[in-house]
């Protein structure tokens, strides 16, 4: 059996290798196409540390991540590192030459990552300090006036194992079984007197991880609002704007679950929470634009449109400490995209259509829908009626339009959060941004 082992272990090592290996340069290759095309969509011009190009091109390459320490970064022209995840916090990445690296490229050309031009991805492997071999992929982006670079140390080889290893499971299966039989021949009398006794114990413990998690998750969820009700006070006139958001979302999302299987409760709860922090980046507006009582000049219009790529920052550095979480990539989703519009005309990206994330284009109609129907200091309050022939109106224009036809199936269920949720129509209004139609 010892010697069978060997073999087959021997044999399985060589072969998954190798497998391994060509998942993960498919994996770069595959990373490097979706990478360059959110580049090539998001941003406009030439790429330099610190203006409004670099801001979205070091969003767009922190939103991907990749196992085992990969990631994804741009280098410029001389191989100087210029977006990397973590650029914003260690600034000595600027100093960073990759271009002398030397590359050994599938092809079998020997040269260094500097030499690299062209449209099409290149591939290969780089070695660093002398033992450590790391899979990359390359594409220039003249456009940009960058290259973006895909890299995964040789550890990240490890993720692939699951695909590469399907076609030999059958070895380790057969082999355990057997072993596993004559195991569980002598060990069955003790597994039996001990079974009730960890069932008992796994059940405490199940109860006390999910009581912790609802317990963490109840923090996280209130921390969270509490951050989003501080932004809010600077800008709305009433305690209720972000729970009027947070209840239409929800109308709507209920609505187009019937024809959007992907739209459940978990996902609903979610929407609920992440609406709130829609308008979080406001909080790096200053005082003189956010609060202006009149009609703000181009200057000052520039600076209010940056406010959805100041929350998505925000919120990637609280995903950086924290690690993945689905509430705060869908509020950084909402955040980012809630002013984009269907045809393309919206910021801060000028996304169009499908390109923005239903979560998104749900809040952007909730959060029309209540700009018009709250009263402001420069403005009374729109009825329903007036409000929601304006939202009709932009179908397929501003709104997407299922959502917008979920909109008009449910205006009751509007109307009857508005008046719940509405403060009086005397109540004292505070002065606060005038806004034609989104908040």
């Amino acid at each position: 059996m010892a010697v069978g082992w060997a073999v087959t272990f021997r044999e399985v090592r060589s072969q998954v290798a190798q497998k391994f290996a060509d998942e993960i340069v498919q994996s770069n290759i595959s990373t490097t196409q979706a990478v360059g095309a959110k580049l090539a969509e998001t941003v406009g011009g030439s790429v330099e540390y610190g203006n409004e190009a670099w801001q979205i091109s070091q969003a767009v390459i922190e939103s991907f991540a990749l196992p085992a320490g990969g990631f994804a970064c741009l280098i410029d022209e001389d191989g100087n590192l210029l977006c990397h995840p973590d650029m914003r916090k260690d600034k000595s990445l600027l100093d960073v030459n990759l271009g002398q690296k030397e590359l050994r490229r599938d092809d079998g050309q020997l040269g260094t990552i500097g030499d690299v031009s062209g449209e099409q991805i290149a591939s290969g492997k780089v070695s660093f300090n002398g033992f450590q071999t790391h899979f990359i992929s390359i594409k220039e982006m003249p456009e940009l006036g960058a290259r973006l670079l895909v890299h995964q140390p040789e550890e990240g080889l490890l993720t692939a194992g699951e695909a590469a290893t399907s076609g030999m499971l059958w070895i380790s299966v057969g082999i355990g079984s057997i072993v596993l039989l004559a195991t569980g021949i002598t060990t069955a009398s003790l597994m039996r007197k001990h079974d009730r006794e960890l069932e008992a114990i796994n059940a405490g413990l199940e109860d006390e991880v999910e009581r912790r998690l609802q317990q963490a998750m109840s923090t996280r969820d209130a921390l969270i609002q509490g951050l989003a009700k501080l932004a809010d006070y600077r800008d709305t006139d009433t305690g209720t704007h972000l729970e009027r958001i947070a209840e239409y979302c929800e109308i709507l999302a209920l609505e187009l679950a019937k024809t959007h299987p992907d739209i459940d409760e978990r996902y609903i709860n979610r929407l609920r929470v992440a609406s709130m922090m829609h308008d979080i980046g406001k909080v790096g507006i200053s005082d003189s634009v956010l609060l202006k009582p009149g009609r703000l000049t181009d200057t000052e219009r520039s600076r209010m449109e940056r406010h959805p790529v100041i929350g998505a920052d925000t919120l990637l550095a609280i995903r950086r400490t924290m690690g993945r979480d689905e509430l705060v990539d869908m509020a950084i989703v909402v955040t980012l995209e809630h002013h984009e519009r269907w045809d393309g005309s919206g910021y801060p990206t000028g996304l169009a259509g499908e390109d923005i994330q239903l979560a998104a284009r749900i809040v952007a109609l909730a959060d029309v829908y209540d700009a018009l129907t709250s009263k402001r200091a420069y403005k009374d309050a729109m009825s329903h009626e007036k409000a929601a022939g304006i939202i009709v109106e932009e179908r397929g224009r501003q709104f997407d339009p299922a959502v917008v036809d979920a909109f008009e199936a449910c205006q009751d269920a509007f109307i009857a959060a508005r008046e719940r949720l509405q403060p009086p129509a005397d109540e004292p209004h505070e002065r606060s941004v005038p806004k034609l139609k989104a908040g």
